[in-house]
């Protein structure tokens, strides 16, 4: 659960609550809204989007008068980051008061026991944007992108609280927290779009801070991410490298290097993956001629097919049926 206190003068204060991402049943890629305001001082306005074990939050600030938004989330920890999208505001960060504007960036581990204060002064306007990702989707995406990921494990370690700020100068991570604000607003929220924003926002973020070089699987990530997702939805008939490189606005060379550093897998693997995948299900569950399975996947040949289902399963596509048949009588008897 996620908390905001807002205190205002001598009002007494006035609590709003938003369901984390451990609260959601059902569908994970959900919006909930909320707005508040309290007379003669502030109004927020919060839509919370959820993806899986992550939270995207939207926040609209306007004081009327200076007032204090405590913030705080009452379950697991989580890899935190916000942007600042529009207007300014001042932020306390490991007890400092830090004054933020358009752009500003800071990331960092959030735990159920930290509170995050800002002090709005009157006639304080601004919107930001925040990733909270708690620690077990982390581990997922860390397992999927080791190279972007595997440098916050530390963190989670340790016991205490980790903010820092980053610097976003060339308005990479504002551009991609800007998109990922406006899928917020959208009823029609496409999951592996904004995991790809997510995923670029955190990644500049860490490379900015620790003054490291851009790989390119950064300037390209949601490229990568429109690939994969072609060669998911037509792998029966694939475009070529080239093809495909030129439908997401990338070259043959970029396509191959990138997809390899996110994914952990050459494009050519990841195609074969999924006809396999889709070749056993066919060969269990249905009747087809082998010859049409290989034709259907868009093998050039029998042999060709037979020689890849080999090599992933151990065996050849008649063996793998009639295997799996007796296994099916046995179970019957």
């Amino acid at each position: 659960m996620f908390k905001s206190i807002v205190k205002c003068g001598d009002a007494n204060p006035v609590s709003m609550v938003m369901p984390s991402a451990g609260d959601i049943k059902g569908n994970p890629d959900t919006i909930f809204s909320n707005e508040m305001t309290i007379r003669d001082g502030c109004a927020l306005s919060t839509r919370v989007a959820i993806h899986n074990q992550t939270l995207v939050m939207y926040n609209s600030y306007y004081a009327r008068k200076a007032c204090t938004i405590e913030n705080s989330r009452t379950d697991q920890k989580a890899l935190v980051f916000s942007v600042i999208t529009s207007g300014k505001t001042c932020e306390v960060i490991n007890g400092q008061q830090v004054e933020h504007g358009v752009g500003s960036v800071n990331m960092g581990i959030m735990s159920p026991e930290s509170i995050h204060i800002m002090h709005l002064a009157e006639e304080c306007r601004f919107e930001k944007i925040s990733v909270m990702m708690s620690e077990c989707d982390y581990q997922k995406y860390n397992e999927m992108y080791p190279v972007i990921f595997s440098g916050w494990a530390k963190y989670f370690a340790e016991a205490k609280p980790y903010v820092s700020e980053v610097d976003d100068s060339e308005g990479k991570i504002l551009e991609a927290a800007r998109e990922l604000q406006n899928s917020v607003f959208s009823h029609s929220i496409n999951p592996h779009y904004v995991e790809g924003l997510i995923v670029e926002c955190i990644v500049n973020s860490y490379y900015r801070r620790h003054h490291k070089p851009l790989p390119d699987s950064y300037s390209v990530c949601r490229k990568i991410f429109k690939a994969r997702d072609v060669l998911t939805e037509n792998f029966q008939n694939p475009p070529t490298l080239r093809e495909l490189a030129a439908s997401v606005g990338t070259n043959e060379c970029t396509l191959k290097k990138v997809f390899k550093q996110m994914f952990s897998i050459t494009v050519f693997d990841y195609l074969n993956d999924l006809r396999m995948n889709k070749a056993a299900r066919l060969l269990a569950d249905g009747d087809s001629a082998i010859n049409d399975i290989a034709q259907d996947l868009g093998f050039s040949s029998q042999s060709h097919f037979t020689t890849s289902f080999r090599k992933r399963y151990g065996l050849t596509p008649k063996e793998f049926r009639e295997g799996k048949r007796e296994l099916i009588d046995l179970k019957e008897k």
